[in-house]
């Protein structure tokens, strides 16, 4: 029987609906009681199946567009650049090239995990800790990015580069360093509302910051708009951009923290004595132990890709100039998995934190064949369209040809890419974080790298070979992941899950 506290918790109620279950408090709690966590799963009928994937789009729509929003405030940045002058985009590029080498270590996304888990084990105020001790790790290791963000200009001018080229880097780089205290607090807030299911607040201030980005940039960078004012060309841009993540982060604080105040059933008490206790070692070691083999991990495979592209640059200027462009059809379709991988991870971490290993297990099995099904329909229309869509990237014939003479590797490379990331999203929802981190570093540097190296060197250095590499590399992690996930007990990543949120078992 159901106590009167139980008859109304809306997170209990939400946990019914969602696995079909009469869940209580103790039930939800209570991993070790098999019988009760074998009693929240349904059949797998042809309704509950449907009902799980439309929640998981519900969920994977809105994430997409907020990832739409930020390349497309990318690629605007790019083509303002590209109007100012070559000079003004190699300078950019340059800066980008230096900075993200360190930025990728304030980009790791595991609050989301601890925030999930925490909701789903009914423990809001613990979720809102969370997001205070990612704020307070972050801010620590920001310092150090920032310091090596303001020696752009000196790395490159070690690696030769003229000096017009790397004081411009250096400037680019100093500009957007401003804004990387509010690039962190902005990520951290959107994965804790995220997490927690609240996904307006993210897309709605993507939205804004691409509009402001685009505006901001045509008037500031172009002068479009205002007569006699050709703009401020390569100087405004950098300002524009960090202006516009400080525009996009007070927004999303205002609106949805000051004015609609979403954050509070998991805030409490907000005084710096509070804070003191509630950000704890213990804590701070549990956020830290999920968060640095993630951030390296992402760290890894930036890194790995630079050395792929450096073996591509050694195939001729046409072959680097195609595996860029190429590369890019890559990234857009990770968008899609990656929103897809995102729903599923915030679906098993409240179930997780619900003790529903049957539930997390589920909804793993449903997401990983949605996800399989859209990459299977995205790689036909691909290698059907592979010369229209290299069309976006360049008209000249002679490069649509070397789109077409290396598809199947790339179409092979590209589907296991994006299905490594989605496999790869279940074991991180269950605080996996170092696993992944030493199978993604064995996958790459002993896996694709070398197999790359010895395509191009012993088979054909063309892109054909080198994405044959790339595709064996990919093969290879989508192996790695889908062994640890499939050979995983969901039920003992249940029972850590609730150590995690501080849940008795």
């Amino acid at each position: 029987m159901k106590t009167d506290v139980e008859e109304n918790d809306p997170l209990l109620d939400s946990l019914n609906v969602q696995y079909g279950s009469n869940v209580t408090t103790d039930a939800a709690t209570d991993v070790n009681a098999n019988q009760v966590l074998e009693s929240t799963s349904l059949p797998h009928d042809t309704n509950s199946v449907l009902s799980e994937i439309l929640d998981t789009l519900s969920l994977a729509i809105p994430i997409f567009c907020s990832s739409v929003s930020w390349v497309g405030m990318k690629t605007t940045d790019t083509a303002l650049l590209g109007h100012v002058g070559p000079t003004a985009l190699s300078a950019a590029a340059l800066s980008d090239l230096y900075t993200m080498c360190s930025g990728v270590l304030v980009q790791g996304r595991v609050l989301g995990i601890l925030v999930s888990q925490s909701m789903g084990a009914d423990n809001p105020l613990l979720a809102g800790i969370y997001l205070r001790v990612s704020l307070l790790v972050l801010s620590m290791l920001l310092v150090p990015v920032i310091v090596a963000w303001l020696f752009t200009g000196k790395f490159w001018q070690y690696f030769g580069e003229p000096a017009s080229l790397y004081d411009d880097a250096q400037y680019y780089s100093t500009v957007l360093a401003v804004a990387l205290p509010a690039m962190v607090f902005s990520s951290q807030l959107s994965q804790f509302f995220s997490a927690q299911r609240i996904m307006h607040p993210e897309v709605n201030a993507s939205l804004l910051g691409l509009v402001a980005n685009l505006l901001l940039g045509l008037v500031l960078v172009l002068g479009v708009g205002v007569q006699n004012f050709e703009g401020f060309g390569f100087e405004a841009c950098p300002i524009v951009t960090s202006s516009v993540v400080y525009i996009k982060t007070f927004f999303m604080w205002f609106v949805y923290c000051h004015v609609q105040g979403l954050h509070l059933p998991c805030w409490g008490k907000n005084s710096l004595v509070t804070w003191k206790d509630e950000i704890t070692k213990e804590r701070v070691k549990t956020f830290s132990k999920l968060y640095f083999p993630s951030a390296l991990s992402m760290a890894s495979d930036f890194w790995r890709m630079g050395v792929v592209g450096g073996m591509a640059a050694s195939l001729g200027d046409d072959e680097v100039g195609v595996f860029n462009a190429s590369y890019r059809i890559f990234w857009m379709c990770l968008i899609l998995s990656g929103a897809i991988a995102n729903a599923v991870g915030i679906k098993i971490g409240i179930a997780f934190g619900a003790g529903n290993s049957i539930g997390a297990k589920r909804s793993a099995s449903i997401g990983l064949g949605l996800a399989f099904g859209v990459l299977v329909l995205v790689a036909a229309l691909i290698s059907i369209n592979i010369e229209l869509i290299g069309s976006i990237f360049t008209s000249d014939p002679i490069l649509l040809k070397m789109f077409e003479e290396m598809k199947w590797p790339f179409v092979i490379g590209l589907f296991f890419m994006n299905l490594a990331v989605v496999i790869e999203q279940i074991p991180m929802s269950m605080g996996r974080t170092d696993d992944i981190f030493y199978a993604g570093f064995v996958a790459s540097w002993l896996g694709q790298v070398p197999a790359v190296y010895i395509c191009i060197t012993y088979w054909r250095n063309d892109l054909s070979g080198l994405y044959t590499g790339v595709a064996i590399g990919y093969i290879f992690l989508t192996c790695v992941y889908a062994c640890m996930t499939f050979t995983s007990d969901f039920a003992h990543y249940a029972n850590m899950a609730l150590k995690r949120v501080e849940k008795s078992l």
